[in-house]
């Protein structure tokens, strides 16, 4: 007896001492993976960084052979992130070992596993044709119309092409209202505008972006958003709507990240998805043999951009989970249609699938499903609900501070089609979803109001709901949106003039900020005898104060200025400063310091010649997207370069005049940040620049 307790707990204390891996990725056995996919390795507690080093893995492709790589360690510290150095080839069997090397926090050791999955083959000619003809039937489900008529056209104030709107009721709730318009029905109107209104209309701030624009918001982490169709890109501005990011899906799939939804957090992660088309055979579902079908691929993203999670319908959902109104037999089978996504309080993600009607809850940990809500694979037993059929075609899933959860239900294929916000409260471990609140607009003119696509729902601190009907039926006084109270009351709406206008989604928020200063808009223009500072306007600025001094100084000189540019005199010669703008706004609200910037200024110089005047450049539009113009002065025998973030030189000439002008074609440029600077024997006058 005595003999087999010590064996016990001899086996007991080395399986204390060992732990597994909860989720690997790609799942082992999984196949249609991209050549750029990563590996990601999760065992659900901190791993301990110092384990990380030398070979914790082996990764070998049946064709392409042993690959090298690299790894580290997320923001997380829980999640290891090993890029392969070389892609994969298409079409081959990757076997990945994984060493016994990695430990804990607390110091167990996660045991080593292997496992396989496989890349998908080449996409052949005949396959790419069909997979662009999907991208532009789900860009007109999006915005009502074929984008391959059209170039992009990208417009300035004025802005004679925004489409006019009425304030049809109007009680001034708090707040302003974000929207960005598309036409649904006219091909030739390509004018989107994201977009921020007053109660009564008038406009605070308004883009045309073409066909961009579409879901701006304010997201979680306090930044201004928006998906840009020609580049498959999620945009990222400050709030002087100075674009200091972007953001697109990994693994191979930038060029497929989807426009329904991306969330970003104040930890910097990021959840988005991508469409990604691929041919199956759906003969068994009595469809076509070389169909091509959209799988979701769901991915979170750390700070530095890197997949830290990912998870695909393929793996996960059945292709008869579609709701019967989908068909499988298409040429094209969008069975999913996944549009929106959501990091829940428990750190796991909710999504919403319009085609399967189901709201889903997956565990961010492992990848397994937790729940699912509706459709033909629902979970839930339904309380108090105002129809038998809860839901159907729904948009825009929301976690609320109570716990509750909102939908948009469209409504289509109910047998009175009529749309709704509704709110739910969960009991998740019991799997009881109790209605607690809905909305249904009175019928307008013997019509229900109906949105069969797009639409979302808010709810507000003060209990109040902002609804986007989406794509209504026009001509018949509908509205675009409406804000209800709790005891559903309108009170605010709004409603579009030209026919077939509609917004994807409408928010309001409490927005008037005192912004800080973008800090790449901070320039410094040397001269002999003084320094010029400028930058670019701040939201909410009445007035703005400077504070500089010399290296090493811990005196600040402040100054006090209603202008964007400062001349600095009285300077040491040959010496680096230190400068630092901040926004002054109405009251006593200022907004914090801008990051430190620097100068140097230039050294004594007696006998200046005569020419020895100051450089000066202009560089727009600012951001660029076909091209740019640079006036420069001052400029003879002076040379311009233009230098991307590595340094690597893009443009280069010399000027032979004094004053000089030109156009530069920056269509094909990579999307980032660029460096132009003008310089001469005596001076050097820099601007930063961006192109998208």
């Amino acid at each position: 007896m005595k003999v087999n307790l010590t064996l016990f707990l001899f086996f007991a204390t080395i399986i204390s001492l060992h732990a597994q891996y909860k989720y690997v990725y790609p799942l082992p056995g999984s196949a249609f993976h991209n050549p750029q996919t990563n590996i990601i390795l999760k065992n659900g507690a901190f791993i301990d960084p110092a384990s990380l080093t030398g070979n914790i893995l082996e990764i070998i492709g049946s064709e392409s052979g042993k690959h090298a790589y690299t790894a580290r360690l997320s923001d997380d510290n829980k999640t290891v992130v090993v890029k392969p150095k070389t892609s994969f080839n298409y079409g081959e069997n990757i076997t990945v070992n994984v060493y016994s090397t990695l430990k804990t926090k607390e110091g167990k050791t996660i045991d080593g596993s292997t496992f396989n999955f496989k890349t998908r083959k080449e996409i052949t000619a005949e396959e790419k044709e069909r997979y662009e003809q999907s991208r532009l039937e789900e860009l007109a489900e999006l915005l009502g119309y074929n984008d391959s008529k059209k170039t992009a056209q990208k417009m300035s104030y004025p802005l004679d092409s925004m489409p006019t709107f009425q304030i049809t009721h109007n009680e001034n709730p708090p707040g302003r209202v974000f929207y960005c318009n598309q036409q649904e029905v006219n091909d030739e109107d390509m004018n989107s505008f994201p977009t921020i209104i007053e109660n009564d209309g008038t406009i605070i701030w308004a883009r045309d972006l073409g066909i961009n624009g579409h879901d701006f918001k304010i997201n979680y982490n306090g930044y201004l958003t928006y998906y840009k169709y020609t580049t498959a890109r999620w945009m990222v501005m400050d709030s002087n709507y100075n674009l200091i990011d972007s953001v697109q899906c990994g693994n191979g799939y930038a060029d497929e990240t989807n426009g329904h939804d991306m969330v970003m957090y104040p930890n910097g992660h990021v959840y988005l998805f991508a469409y990604n088309d691929q041919t199956v055979d759906m003969t068994a579902y009595g469809g076509v043999a070389n169909a091509t079908v959209k799988q979701i691929v769901l991915q979170e993203l750390d700070a530095s951009h890197d997949v830290i999670f990912e998870w695909r319908s393929f793996d996960h959902f059945e292709f008869t989970d579609a709701i019967a109104a989908v068909p499988l037999t298409n040429a094209t089978v969008d069975y999913c249609h996944t549009n929106s996504i959501e990091r829940d309080f428990d750190g796991n993600i909710l999504i919403s699938s319009r085609n399967l009607s189901e709201l889903t809850k997956i565990n961010s940990e492992t990848g397994a499903i937790i729940w699912r809500m509706g459709g033909e694979n629902n979970q839930f037993t339904f309380v108090n609900d105002n129809i038998p059929e809860h839901f159907s075609q729904q948009h825009d899933l929301r976690r609320l501070p109570n716990g509750h959860i909102t939908i948009f239900n469209n409504g289509n294929y109910l047998p009175v089609e009529r749309s709704s916000a509704k709110e739910y409260a969960l009991d998740e471990v019991n799997k009881i979803a109790t209605l607690v609140w809905y909305y249904e607009h009175p019928d307008i003119n013997g019509n229900p109001v109906f949105g069969r696509a797009s639409g979302s729902t808010q709810r507000l601190a003060n209990g109040n709901t902002m609804i986007c009907w989406g794509t209504i039926y026009w001509n018949l006084g509908m509205p675009n949106m409406t804000e209800v109270n709790y005891q559903k009351q309108i009170v605010w709406e709004m409603a579009f003039d030209e026919t077939g206008q509609k917004s994807y989604r409408a928010h309001r928020y409490l927005w008037n900020p005192c912004s800080r200063i973008t800090s790449y808009t901070m320039k410094s223009n040397v001269q002999p005898l003084k320094v010029v500072l400028s930058w670019r306007p701040a939201t909410g600025a009445k007035a703005y104060e400077v504070s500089y001094r010399k290296f090493g100084s811990s005196n600040w000189i402040v100054i006090k200025t209603n202008k964007i540019k400062i001349a600095l005199t009285g300077l040491t010669p040959n010496s680096t400063y230190q400068w630092k703008v901040r926004t002054l706004c109405s009251g006593s609200l200022t907004s914090a310091y801008s990051e430190l910037a620097k100068f140097t200024t230039d050294p004594m110089k007696i006998n200046l010649p005569a020419n020895d005047a100051a450089l000066e450049i202009a560089v727009y539009p600012i951001p660029a997207n076909n091209y740019i113009t640079i006036s420069l002065h001052n400029a003879l025998n002076a040379s311009l370069i233009i230098t991307d973030v590595v340094g690597k030189i893009v443009y280069e000439t010399a000027s032979q005049e004094e004053n000089l002008t030109l156009n530069v074609d920056v269509a094909n440029w990579i999307d980032g940040v660029y460096l132009v600077k003008l310089k001469n024997d005596l001076h050097s006058v820099s601007q930063k620049l961006i192109v998208n």
